[in-house]
């Protein structure tokens, strides 16, 4: 079968050159115009500096692709456009938050049928070699490339290219000697109901056999309008996770059975709510036997860069199976500095207590909350001093939420959107994100909280995970505040760390 070379990009999509071999070298005039870029991002206040975050805002749509831990590093590709065509750029990283861009990236080339690259994912293969399988803009069909470089630097492609035929988001993997690949379903825009066909094939590189649905049934809280697109799709225990997006709510998964030809969900759980930010998860399994998920944070304004990942998340089944625990990983111990510790205080109804000396725009805070018979509390975060700006995190007891309001975040804010990638048709601003989060009756509340500038992630109990980004203005819009709404409560234990920065601008 003839076999040809992936060509290596010529394009500079980072503020470093890449030393590639035959890449002109920059001139003063383009060194300058990095140093003002590196400059601005320095200076920008809304730009993350912990989380992974484009270099130059050339990252849309930015989905996370091709996710892979190999030979101790973890690969990670994303979505971006370049002359008016997609191509999937390389990261890796050997502790999940410091990350160095690669000089390869996987691109279109002279010959090939396909346009673009679009999403899709990576696996080992039988064989030993690392496979991506993309969606082939320009061919309604899905393709493959594959490596056998340890640093996964150099690609080739097979001439059966596209390999299953009609295609969108694919998902492909290799279960005993079976190859696998799920064809997502046709996005919202396509107006056509297609639901996800499943392919099969003894080899990675030769035209896969259309079997069917992959889905014996959809949930009762699914929408007709919902596709299932960026499908990834793995197994925890004794069970199977569909993770995946519909284009107008986000990122969602289900857990269910595989019996080697249909998946049947059992229960379904979104992962952004109405007003959110999280889109096109991707997923890996690492050495510690970690499941380890990214999603695209949907920026709502740009500044110098735009383009952010959400900090790595461990998934792991709940205890009856029903749903998800989602954690954040160990490895961000290794950012924190300043630690700081409280001791136990109540908070009563009606009232705000500071937390005097935990502030900060980019930091973690681990707090525990007895609610007793509290109903609404929370905490109030990237607060000024006159209150003029505040996020607040809310649990209300009352409904079983977990909520963010963003009504006071920003005195310059953007719209949050009903339906996430619908801008046409975007409907009311949803001042407040609403996640089902239930505390039973002597439950105690731990809150994991991760601020980074104008990004806020929680992680309760193990069990709930939200998102939001938010434009603070003002210079002190750094305090923290608990607060109680109508009994007391008592806050048990509260941590924080400063979190130092691992982009390098």
């Amino acid at each position: 079968m003839k076999k040809y070379i992936l060509i290596l990009t010529t394009s500079l999509i980072c503020l470093s050159a890449f030393g590639q071999q035959n890449v002109e070298m920059p001139n003063k005039t383009d060194l300058d115009a990095a140093r003002r870029v590196r400059i601005a991002q320095l200076k920008d206040n809304n730009r993350p500096t912990w989380h992974l975050t484009i270099a130059e805002g050339r990252g849309m749509p930015f989905d996370p692709n091709g996710a892979i831990f190999q030979n101790g590093i973890y690969h990670l590709w994303y979505l971006y456009q370049v002359d008016n065509k997609h191509h999937w750029q390389h990261l890796t990283s050997i502790d999940l938050f410091h990350w160095r861009w690669q000089p390869n990236d996987l691109q279109p080339n002279p010959g090939d049928p396909e346009k673009g690259i679009f999403s899709g994912n990576a696996f080992k293969a039988k064989d030993g070699n690392v496979v991506m399988a993309y969606h082939g803009l320009g061919t309604d069909g899905n393709c493959i490339a594959y490596s056998s470089d340890a640093l996964l630097n150099t690609w080739e492609k097979p001439t059966a290219n596209p390999i299953a035929h009609p295609g969108w988001d694919p998902h492909m993997w290799l279960e005993n000697d079976t190859y696998y690949q799920i064809s997502g379903g046709k996005p919202v825009s396509s107006g056509e109901p297609n639901p996800p066909i499943l392919y099969m094939g003894s080899d990675y590189d030769a035209p896969m056999k259309k079997i069917g649905n992959f889905m014996t049934r959809d949930m009762p809280d699914v929408d007709a309008f919902e596709d299932i697109s960026c499908p990834d799709f793995f197994k925890l225990d004794d069970k199977w996770v569909l993770v995946a997006i519909s284009h107008q709510r986000g990122a969602r998964y289900y857990i269910g059975e595989w019996d080697g030809k249909q998946f049947t969900p059992e229960t379904h759980h979104r992962m952004n709510w109405r007003g959110g930010s999280v889109f096109a998860p991707e997923t890996l399994l690492d050495d510690k036997g970690r499941r380890i998920m990214w999603a695209w944070v949907l920026d709502r304004k740009s500044g110098v860069s735009s383009g952010t990942m959400t900090m790595p998340r461990v998934l792991t089944l709940s205890k009856d199976k029903t749903s998800l625990n989602i954690t954040p990983p160990k490895e961000v111990e290794v950012l924190r500095y300043s630690p700081e510790r409280l001791n136990s205080f109540t908070v009563g109804a009606g009232q705000s207590v500071d937390l005097k000396t935990i502030n900060g725009k980019t930091l973690e805070l681990d707090i525990t909350i007895n609610p007793e018979q509290a109903k609404r509390f929370g905490i109030k975060l990237f607060r000024s001093q006159d209150g003029r700006e505040e996020t607040q995190l809310v649990v209300n007891r009352q409904e079983n939420l977990l909520q963010i309001d963003v009504s006071k975040s920003s005195l310059d804010g953007p719209e949050y959107h009903e339906y996430i990638m619908l801008r046409e048709n975007p409907g009311e601003n949803m001042l407040t994100q609403n996640a089902p989060f239930e505390v039973k009756k002597g439950e105690k509340i731990r809150l994991r909280i991760f601020l980074d500038n104008s990004l806020l992630e929680v992680f309760a109990n193990e069990k709930q995970c939200i998102t939001q980004v938010v434009y603070p203005t003002l210079k002190d819009a750094v305090n923290i505040q608990v607060f109680s709404d109508d009994a007391q409560i008592i806050v048990e234990e509260t941590k924080s760390w400063k979190l130092f920065p691992s982009m390098q601008w």
